[in-house]
């Protein structure tokens, strides 16, 4: 190893040194507050990672580099909270180096978190440690740094992007060189510690703490997830629209009776509703409490029949009551009689 990578080597540790010190007051409190942690369970102090990015060499790998300097990054992490603001962690990342090279590094280091709020974080972390070329084996280390935004339909998630430098002793022995290379990307983290205190808006009995969940709000708490409501802040109701998840039926007029059950779909029954048709108002123009709907005469009272020609008629046969005659006046007696008068037969 050239003292130029030593110095390298010992000039990263010392920056990572002092910026973890710097901030050591200013390090946020552990994610979960202290009503919730519980230091027993050691399940809410891991989380997992994802790096991947592309970027390039800024010296050669080999003693025959590829035509091209241009590099894929692959990185596979896992963390252990060990105080507030620190974990330690592990690291398998891959530099895919131009041609059929690449670099492995097997790295063991710390993640640092100096900035926490509501929508993310922001993160250093160094990892150093052995490293398999395609020539040799050597000693690598890498350092990065990010921000990672919270995502709140899923708990325990962060994502966002990452700049990250690596530094490998002498991977060709056939040459005194170190290879050196950057890369810019994206990296995705779960911690079981954040989705544990995350709150949870869906009903039902709350999952194992520690386990792999995902929890999808429900926002009008409509018992329809929020990644299928189509009416996210209305909740269906009794009557949910079959054709569009999460929605009440349509109810133009507002009497609580949906568009499709209600006769009246645009009139409200008001004070007097109309028992045999929901949804409907009571009017009995002729007030023989026979519903106009239903009355077949509706400006003539009639009485009711099994008949619906005929329902709210007057009633053609009923019996009308018979005329009685006047007696005849009384005879007077005392009229004198008039004779009559004979005609006599001419002979």
């Amino acid at each position: 190893m050239g003292s130029p990578s030593v110095s390298r080597v010992g000039l990263t540790l010392a920056a990572v040194a002092f910026l973890a010190a710097s901030h050591a007051e200013a390090a946020p409190t552990f994610s979960r507050s202290q009503a919730q942690q519980e230091p027993d369970d050691w399940t809410l102090r891991i989380g997992v990672g994802l790096d991947v990015g592309l970027g390039g060499t800024i010296t050669d790998f080999s003693q025959d580099p590829g035509p091209s300097g241009t590099l894929f990054f692959t990185g596979l992490r896992g963390t252990f909270d060990v105080s507030r603001g620190f974990a330690a962690m592990l690291t398998l990342d891959q530099w895919w180096l131009p041609g059929p090279d690449h670099a492995l590094l097997i790295g063991f280091g710390t993640r640092y978190e100096p900035f926490v709020y509501n929508w993310g974080r922001i993160f250093f972390d160094l990892a150093l440690g052995p490293a398999s070329t395609a020539h040799d084996w050597c000693f690598g280390f890498d350092v990065g740094a990010g921000v990672e935004f919270s995502l709140p339909d899923v708990p325990g998630f962060g994502l966002g992007p990452y700049i990250r430098y690596g530094d490998f002793i002498n991977p060709d022995t056939a040459t005194s060189n170190d290879g050196t290379a950057w890369s810019l990307g994206a990296t995705l983290t779960f911690h079981f510690g954040r989705y544990a205190e995350a709150p949870h808006t869906s009903e039902g009995p709350a999952p194992k703490r520690g386990a792999w969940h995902i929890s999808i709000p429900d926002t009008d708490r409509d018992g329809v997830a929020d990644d299928e409501d189509q009416c996210k802040t209305v909740p269906a109701g009794k009557h949910p629209d079959p054709f569009r998840p999460g929605c009440p039926e349509n109810d133009e007029d507002n009497d609580g009776i949906p568009d499709v059950d209600d006769p009246c779909p645009v009139t409200p029954p008001g004070d007097h509703a109309d028992p045999k048709r929901p949804g409907c108002p009571f009017i009995d123009t002729d007030g023989d409490n026979i519903s106009d709907a239903d009355d077949a005469c509706p400006t003539k009272p009639g009485v009711a029949s099994p008949d619906p020609a005929q329902n709210g008629c007057p009633d053609r046969h009923a019996r009308r009551r018979p005329v009685e005659e006047e007696p005849p006046p009384p005879k007077d007696e005392s009229a004198p009689i008039k004779p009559v008068k004979k005609h006599s037969r001419s002979h």
